[in-house]
């Protein structure tokens, strides 16, 4: 397994966590400027992480320069990345500072009521052009971009990355290895695999200690998706 996925679980969720703050927080207070710059910072982290953890598997690279090539479309990414290079090197934070050009849209959401609790001045993707955004919303919409990124390597590496997949008759046979071997993987004494269930039980007995996928509720709460364990499906495939 990655031994450091739970790193990137833990990345994204601390992005998701301050991207909730950030939600709930007031307009033009100070708390609201030390979400903004926290979730920035995590998010930015969330692919290098990734990469750390997963350096070295197997079909990764290949995997991982597509997914790149996606997230460079997104229009997002570059002003997010920007922003988290311009947030460590100057201390700027563009978290509801208004440009001369914006100012009379701004007033006028504001009069009206409309529910703009943060803005951004973000880059139009069309033409370069300024426009004026909802910054939780923009932030959002990142940070679900990040969501699925992490999903789809689930996806495509679930034996890698999640323990109760890792665990299978599949996947041991795939490596060319035994259930004895899973027994000394999992700690257990060897004498263990003697006692165990026979057949399809034994796996499900040793994978039952796994936890499943830890950040399922970000996968259903931005994604309306989630990694199903290998027992939630018919014949554990």
């Amino acid at each position: 397994m990655a031994r450091s996925f739970g790193f990137v679980e833990e990345k994204l969720c601390e992005a998701g966590f301050f991207l909730d703050q950030l939600r709930s927080s007031r307009r033009e207070s100070f708390n609201a400027r030390c979400y903004f710059s926290a979730f920035v910072s995590a998010a930015r982290s969330v692919t290098w992480v990734l990469q750390a953890g997963m350096s070295g598997v197997t079909g990764f690279e290949t995997w991982y320069r597509l997914t790149q090539a996606k997230l460079k479309s997104d229009p997002l990414a570059p002003f997010f990345i920007e922003t988290r290079n311009l947030s460590e090197k100057t201390g700027d934070n563009p978290l509801n500072r208004v440009t001369l050009a914006h100012l009379h849209e701004d007033l006028y959401h504001q009069l009206r009521g409309h529910k703009r609790s943060h803005v951004l001045v973000i880059p139009r993707a069309s033409d370069g052009a300024t426009l004026l955004a909802d910054a939780v919303q923009a932030c959002t919409l990142y940070f679900t971009s990040l969501v699925e990124v992490i999903f789809e390597c689930y996806e495509h590496f679930k034996c890698v990355v999640d323990p109760q997949w890792y665990f299978t008759r599949e996947n041991f046979i795939r490596m060319g290895k035994t259930f004895e071997d899973a027994v000394r993987e999992f700690g257990l004494p060897p004498v263990w695999a003697s006692c165990a269930p026979k057949g399809e039980g034994a796996w499900r007995a040793l994978r039952s200690q796994q936890p499943a996928c830890q950040i399922n509720n970000l996968f259903r709460q931005y994604l309306g998706r989630e990694i199903a364990g290998p027992d939630d499906l018919p014949s554990g495939k």
